[in-house]
């Protein structure tokens, strides 16, 4: 495993996506996910990786888990929104919501790809 940062090896993994090394964007993504198995990034490019080789099984395991991941950090933050006092759905003083709530929505169209 490589000494680099999980930021940059996501970097690394993206670029070799772009380029159509989509087996060396798997290796990166899977290296940084033996690391860090929450990153939804990580997830995220491994499907989207895997869609391009044909295999849309892994892909559709892949987004699964991003999607559970991201839905559960959702739901965290609209609790700590609801505890902090907001009642509607789309907390406006934070963008911890809006980011969750767009990345559920991409997964589950990429999900819908290869399902």
């Amino acid at each position: 495993m490589s000494t680099m940062p999980a930021a940059e090896k996501i970097g690394q993994a993206w670029r070799l996506h772009r380029d159509s090394d989509n087996d060396g964007a798997i290796t990166m993504f899977k290296d940084i996910l033996a690391t860090h198995p929450e990153s939804v990034d990580a997830l995220y490019g491994l499907g989207l990786a895997y869609k391009a080789s044909g295999e849309r099984a892994d892909a559709a395991k892949a987004f699964a888990q991003a999607l559970s991941i991201t839905e559960s950090a959702l739901s965290a933050v609209m609790q700590t929104s609801h505890a902090e006092g907001h009642q509607s759905g789309n907390d406006l003083e934070t963008k911890f919501d809006d980011r969750y709530m767009m990345l559920s929505r991409m997964i589950k169209q990429r999900l819908e790809e290869v399902s």
